[in-house]
């Protein structure tokens, strides 16, 4: 499974100057019995922007040689067999890129001047990603999660370190750690406290330290270094873990009860309840602030000012809704955005030049669904000055 970061964005950004650039959407199933269906849903999109390239002029080598990275995968039941709940593709001359994501997209084929990026930030915002951390005194499982996804993460290498650092402090009467890689099914990752007893046996500081070899080396395995970490554990475990952990973003409340008897798809279920406030708040409280200066000059739901605004970096916060596309010409001279009814050689959608702006200005970027938005508006800000 790939992720989406800011650095795999202004990449993406920094890649789009080679056009035309062809932006592919879908939503996948896993399963091998679901390849063949994400394939022929891949090469029906291919062909849609086959249709599109018509447009911009391009010989039919030309043409070949630009989506033949993507043609290449159509054969391989592996693949689309392994995939995520979305599928995005990439491709101008000379670059491409693929990656399976944890979110559903609506099937989409755009081409323009540059990447068609706005329904990635979804994964920025209230789809983010988490993590659980269960432990027990006989188990240990990290999940990577989102909203509408998770996975078990592989922690078979940090047992290497673990037996590198204290191999000699194994005897049978101390903690042991060990694991065999996850597969499909959701099989636990590791073994954490061996030989039983309860917790007045084991001596304090001899189980911190322990927590915080795990505390140390978590963050190698978590694709983000402040991403909301959920303990779920028995009552007593967590207070010592809180007091050997370091991690920014542990949750006060967890998920109570000893993990053994949770399979991931339940765990998954009571942390998403725990970090959705988190990942509410800062959306609930921007809504809050545009409905409040409405009207005072400081916000505004007009996608032409939006563009002129995201173009001269003063836009704080955007929110947004990813599945609409308005369509225009940007001049940048002017700062000026002139409507159109399609996507057109030359055109671009003025949403999406309002997000990557906002983006790369530094801006809050808060991706919602069209029932949710202040506005009926497919875009709404607030601004810096």
């Amino acid at each position: 499974m790939e992720y989406i970061n800011r650095e795999e964005l202004e990449m993406l950004m920094k890649d789009s100057s080679r056009e035309p650039s062809v932006s592919l959407y879908m939503t996948t199933q896993k399963g091998r019995e679901r390849a063949r269906e994400n394939a022929i849903r891949f090469k029906n999109l291919l062909a849609e922007a086959e249709k599109r390239l018509d447009s911009w002029e391009m010989n039919s080598s030309d043409k070949e040689q630009l989506l033949d990275p993507a043609k290449k995968l159509l054969d391989s039941s592996h693949y689309w067999a392994n995939q995520g709940e979305g599928f995005a593709c990439f491709l101008n001359p000379g670059f491409y890129r693929f990656y399976r994501l944890p979110l559903p997209f609506t099937e989409l084929a755009v081409v323009k001047e540059s990447f068609h990026l706005k329904p990635l930030f979804s994964l920025l915002t209230m789809d983010g990603r988490f993590y659980v951390l269960a432990i027990s005194r006989k188990d240990a499982r990290l999940l990577r999660a989102t909203k509408t996804f998770c996975e078990e993460v592989d922690l078979s290498t940090l047992v290497e370190k673990f037996e590198a650092a204290f191999d000699d402090e194994l005897p049978e009467s101390n903690l042991q750690f060990h694991t065999r890689a996850p597969y499909a099914g959701g099989t636990r990752t590791a073994v954490f406290f061996g030989h039983g007893g309860d917790i007045e046996s084991i001596q304090k500081e001899r189980l911190l330290q322990y927590f915080r070899f795990i505390d140390r080396e978590l963050p190698r395995y978590m694709d983000t270094a402040d991403g909301p970490l959920v303990l779920a554990c028995v009552d007593y475990l967590a207070p010592l873990y809180r007091e050997a952990s370091s991690y920014p973003s542990l949750m006060e409340e967890i998920i109570r009860g000893n993990p053994e008897n949770r399979n991931n798809q339940e765990i998954h279920q009571k942390a998403w309840a725990i970090v959705k406030p988190y990942f509410e708040k800062p959306v609930q409280d921007i809504k809050n602030r545009y409905l409040e200066l409405k009207g005072t000059g400081k916000t505004s739901n007009d996608v032409q000012e939006l563009v002129k605004a995201a173009h001269r970096g003063r836009i704080s916060d955007l929110l947004f809704v990813p599945g609409i596309q308005q369509w225009g010409r940007f001049n940048p001279q002017t700062g000026e955005a002139i409507p159109e009814s399609k996507a057109i050689p030359g055109s671009n959608d003025l949403i999406d030049f309002i997000v990557t702006r906002t983006f790369l200005n530094k801006g809050g970027i808060y991706a919602l669904e069209s029932e949710e938005m202040p506005d009926s508006s497919p875009a709404a800000a607030l601004f810096r000055w």
